[in-house]
């Protein structure tokens, strides 16, 4: 069998990015994969930690894999708990904060994908 493609990756292959909270791990990303517009990371938000209400000018979706948390969407709080997914339009303030016991792990689609990240 042949060694994976350099477009395979596991989640401690991806980049480390600390910008606005928690620990973003970028796997599908232009500075990764190579990909051209799409963006896939995974946050992990320890208890306590938070990602700051911020927008941007591209679209996003979540998946949430592990824990439990409050979302912030355009004016709007709600639950966060596993197997929710949550769609942000471009241009819509968000956050996160995981208010429970074990770590917030969301799985996060942008497109395009970020420069910053």
């Amino acid at each position: 069998m042949n060694a994976r493609p350099k477009t395979v990756l596991m989640p401690y292959e991806g980049r480390d990015y600390r910008g606005i909270g928690g620990l973003v791990k970028r796997i599908v990303h232009p500075t990764t994969v190579g990909s051209i517009s799409l963006g896939v990371s995974i946050c992990y938000l320890n208890p306590g930690e938070q990602v700051v209400r911020h927008n941007h000018p591209y679209e996003e979706a979540y998946f949430v894999i592990q824990g439990t948390g409050t979302m912030y969407l355009d004016g709007e709080e709600f639950r966060l708990e596993p197997n929710m997914s949550v769609y942000v339009p471009p241009g819509k303030e968000h956050g996160q904060i995981n208010d429970g016991s074990e770590p917030l792990v969301i799985l996060c689609s942008l497109s395009p994908a970020p420069d910053v990240w």
